[in-house]
């Protein structure tokens, strides 16, 4: 009898051992579209049993032994990381679309077309001087000029704010998934404490938690003893156990823009992604947004400077009777050059030319004004500029507006101008007029605040056309045409027409490396996942055939269960 209940514990164990096979089968089959599902395979055992009357042991059955995932740890590190670096450049690709476009002369801004316009209207002026309406085309242009560069120096900023905005939304979706990998922490280690292997579903749970969290931000894991995951953000941890450090926002002033920082929420220690979208919006936001601008300024500093500084030394069709400068000086007790003064264009050491003249004869007087920047003895400050001025030039009052700005005015019945002698062109060596707006086509200091000094929007009469103030001259205005092409030392002694193809051309590289980028981390992510599918991922032919293999045995257990239960009926019929 003790035998033939060992082969019924034989049967019996085949049966058990093969339905719970089966029912692992079932379950790879049913999760064969779920991308998250990691297939389990059972591992089978053979089990030790009582000997038979002939001394030989061939065992008691087979028992499940284990249930496998098929997980390469290596190979989901590899992918998350790849993961994570393809949403960054996806990330900035996008901002880096939206920039390309305002620089399209199509589609954008159109500043490069505007630019050329500009300078060819003032070549037009410098064909004929005397006409207005050829002078306000050319001031109208110049306007133009100054709206499109304040219009993408706008654009640029409201893309660096709408990437900035992204920031917050990402950090408190680190930070739902960091509660929600915790808590499976807990599941895991609970479902686990007994000894009997992986909880798979919670496992794949946790595993696609952590391929979202590095879609934001780059992490690594480290597993514990208990079977729960610790989380870290390089070598702070994010999540350890049921424990949740969650992130942080800060702003920060950075030049004049407002920027998000991330940081830890607990300690504020400041976090430097480097992966996932969160790298992407912050490289985005500051080299690409941002970075523009500062570019699109120092192009508009650099047209504002080269073209003031030879407007100041040009005469108009009339002449002053009072003007005043657009630029305004800090401290009008300090040296102009230097920080104090707070002037954009820096002056220096040199002279400029007051050429004063009475309206009824026209006849010219000149004073040279001498600037000293020298750094030696007693240097120039706005009041002792005045007192010079005043003490100097006959028939022109200087003065101090409320505002700190130089003022000119002229006695009744004469005007004044600027940039000749009375008899020769002559320059003003101390670009002083241009540093406080004396005489400029255009007033501001960058891309935010350029536009053309209202005096000339007014009084198109005087753009200054001429350099030595007689009928027909429109040398100046020829001068100022030729800066398109002309190297700049503002500008990296290029001109201003290739610093900004120079712009154009960085813009139009960049973006074709970024859509180079996406494509190739593509490639490599969907390289990852199908070697990951191939070890992970549940083959409904491989299924199949372990479908026909596990329900053979399964039969075949049953009818040995059967025999052995007609044998025991046969020996109890003897006994009776």
């Amino acid at each position: 009898m003790s035998l033939l209940s060992s082969a019924l514990q034989i049967g019996r164990s085949a049966l058990t051992s093969y339905q719970s096979a089966l029912q692992v089968l079932g379950n790879n089959i049913s999760n064969a579209g779920n991308p998250d599902y990691t297939r389990q395979t059972v591992g089978l055992g053979p089990m030790n049993g009582v000997p038979l009357p002939e001394g030989f042991r061939p065992g008691a059955g087979v028992a499940l032994t284990s249930i496998k995932r098929n997980l390469d740890e290596a190979l989901e590190h590899r992918l998350r990381v790849a993961i994570g670096t393809e949403q960054s450049v996806m990330a900035q690709d996008g901002t880096i679309g939206q920039i390309e476009v305002l620089f399209d002369d199509f589609t954008g801004i159109g500043l490069s077309s505007r630019l050329g316009a500009f300078f060819n209207s003032l070549a037009e002026v410098n064909n004929d001087p005397s006409d207005t309406a050829i002078r306000s085309v050319a001031i109208s242009e110049g306007a133009a000029v100054a709206l499109s560069l304040r219009q993408m120096r706008s654009e640029l900023q409201a893309i660096g704010e709408a990437v900035d905005e992204q920031i917050a939304i990402l950090v408190e979706q680190v930070n739902g998934i960091a509660v929600e990998i915790a808590d499976l922490n807990t599941q895991i280690t609970a479902a686990e404490a007994g000894g009997h292997g992986p909880a798979g579903a919670l496992r794949d749970q946790r595993d696609a938690l952590l391929r979202s969290l590095s879609e934001i931000i780059d992490v690594q894991t480290r597993p514990q003893q208990d079977s729960s995951l610790y989380v870290f953000i390089g070598s702070e941890a994010l999540v350890q156990g049921s424990v949740v450090r969650k992130l942080g926002t800060k702003q920060e002033l950075d030049g004049e823009f407002v920027r998000t920082a991330v940081v830890f929420a607990d300690t504020g220690a400041d976090i430097n992604p480097n992966g996932g979208a969160m790298q992407g919006w912050l490289n985005a936001r500051d080299e690409h947004a941002y970075g523009g601008i500062a570019q699109i300024d120092e192009l508009a500093g650099g047209i504002i400077t080269e073209v003031n500084r030879i407007h100041s030394d040009g005469q108009g069709l009339v002449g002053f009777s009072s003007v005043t400068g657009t630029s305004s000086v800090l401290d009008p007790t300090a040296a102009l050059n230097s920080t104090d003064a707070g002037l954009e264009l820096t002056p220096q050491n040199g002279s400029f030319f007051i050429v004063v003249a009475d309206d009824a004869t026209n006849t010219p007087v000149a004073y040279q004004i001498d600037i000293d920047l020298d750094g030696q003895g007693t240097d120039t400050t706005l009041e002792s500029l005045v007192e010079q001025i005043n003490d100097t030039v006959g028939n022109v009052t200087a003065s101090i507006t409320p505002g700190n700005l130089l003022k000119l005015e002229a006695d009744t019945g004469m005007s004044f101008t600027f940039g000749f002698d009375g008899q020769d062109a002559r320059e003003d060596t101390s670009d002083l007029l241009a540093a406080l707006g004396i005489n400029t086509f255009f007033q501001g200091a960058d891309a935010s605040d350029i536009a053309v000094n209202s005096a000339l929007e007014s009084h198109p009469e005087l753009l200054a056309a001429a350099q030595v103030n007689l009928p027909g001259d429109g040398g100046n205005a020829g001068r100022l045409a030729q800066l398109n092409t002309t190297a700049s030392a503002q500008l990296g002694n290029v001109s201003i027409l290739d610093f900004y193809n120079n712009i154009t051309g960085d813009v139009a590289v960049t973006a074709g490396a970024s859509h180079r980028n996406v494509e190739a981390c593509g490639v490599v992510v969907s390289s990852l996942e199908a070697e990951k599918q191939a070890i992970s991922g549940v083959s409904l032919d491989e299924e199949a055939i372990d479908l026909l293999k596990y329900e053979q045995a399964f039969q075949g257990a049953a009818r040995y269960v059967s025999v052995i239960d007609r044998l025991m009926d046969e020996m109890l019929s003897l006994v009776r």
